[in-house]
């Protein structure tokens, strides 16, 4: 369900059938019937990239969930107009799963909204839900890229786990780090396709160089199939400028050489820049994200491929959710 239709056209477009409605019409009517919810309400409200407005209003979310508004749709949505845009978009899924009690839930927002996660996971528990929460680094599960999302995985018939990360974590401070027992991050070279990639940042001892590919890809095929050459860049200390955080200050502006991730990919990754020299283009933007090459946009592409979580993460966390064996179900209170 979306209700943005440039990304109603995407999904379909991919072969993802998507209803295009309003959340809060998806609330009015009976009960339905389905295995797994996956929702990811806007996070613009919450986002240290947005207007603060709902970092202000936790309180009152979480206030809300301890009142029992998801149990009312109409109370619900009066109490998300009294902010724009309104933080009770981020209940809507509590509600859902108040309504239609799925077998499986898996929730996404950013870090900010852990509070209301752990709150939300609070009220699962008492319907017989088993509930995981916590905050996940999008490097960690193979993405090229350092960023953060809060996420809440929930079953009624079995245990809810957060995935285990197969990559090591990206330090900022100390880039040489690598945490023991898993594959290194992986660098935005090796993500874009660059011919002859190889990772020889700055290395400590152990450190194990890569050439250009994932794990089970021959050596010669770039990940994901983008060539960042065609656009003008090759090999090399090429850097990547991004204002996320920055507050519009250039001297704040954070920087990564391709063999780093990506910092965060917003909405506005379009800002992000080349040394300078060129925008980051929408196809290497989604390569970052790791969509595949072949997959189709419609509208505005920056806008859907900053605000979508990364499918990498998106299939570890789901992976991890729905591996757990079911148990016989007891009859939720």
């Amino acid at each position: 369900m979306e209700i943005m239709p440039e990304a109603v056209a995407t999904r379909e477009a991919n072969g993802m059938h998507t209803i295009y409605r309003d959340v809060w019409d998806g609330l009015t009517g009976p009960a339905l019937s389905y295995d797994l919810l996956i929702a990811s309400p806007p996070c613009q409200t919450f986002s240290m990239a947005g207007n603060g407005a709902g970092r202000a209003a936790l309180d009152e979310v979480i206030g809300a969930i301890e009142l029992h508004a998801y149990k009312d749709p109409q109370a619900l949505r009066e109490f998300g107009e009294k902010h724009d845009p309104p933080p009770a978009l981020v209940l809507t899924p509590l509600a859902h799963v108040w309504r239609d009690r799925p077998r499986m839930v898996a929730l996404e927002q950013v870090p900010t909204v852990l509070p209301v996660w752990q709150a939300v996971a609070g009220v699962m528990r008492q319907w017989g839900y088993s509930v995981a929460v916590g905050v996940l680094n999008a490097e960690q599960y193979g993405v090229p890229q350092t960023r953060k999302r809060a996420i809440l995985v929930g079953r009624l018939d079995g245990s809810a786990n957060l995935p285990t990360p197969t990559h090591s974590r990206y330090y900022s401070h100390a880039p040489e780090k690598l945490d023991a027992g898993v594959l290194p991050w992986r660098p935005m070279g090796e993500a874009l396709g660059l011919s002859g990639f190889t990772a020889e940042k700055v290395m400590g001892k152990g450190m194990v160089k890569r050439h250009g590919t994932r794990p089970g890809r021959d050596a010669d095929t770039p990940a994901f199939a983008i060539r960042a050459s065609a656009g003008g860049m090759e090999p090399g200390g090429f850097v990547l400028r991004s204002n996320y955080g920055s507050g519009g200050d250039p001297a704040k502006r954070g920087e990564r050489t391709i063999h780093q991730p990506s910092a965060t990919l917003t909405s506005k990754a379009d800002r992000m820049k080349w040394d300078g020299t060129r925008r980051l283009s929408a196809e290497e933007a989604a390569a970052l994200q790791t969509y595949p090459s072949d997959f189709i946009w419609t509208g505005k592409r920056f806008l859907q491929i900053g605000n979508a979580v990364p499918p990498l993460l998106a299939e570890a966390i789901l992976t991890a959710l729905v591996s757990e064996p079911a148990i016989e179900l007891k009859e939720a209170a």
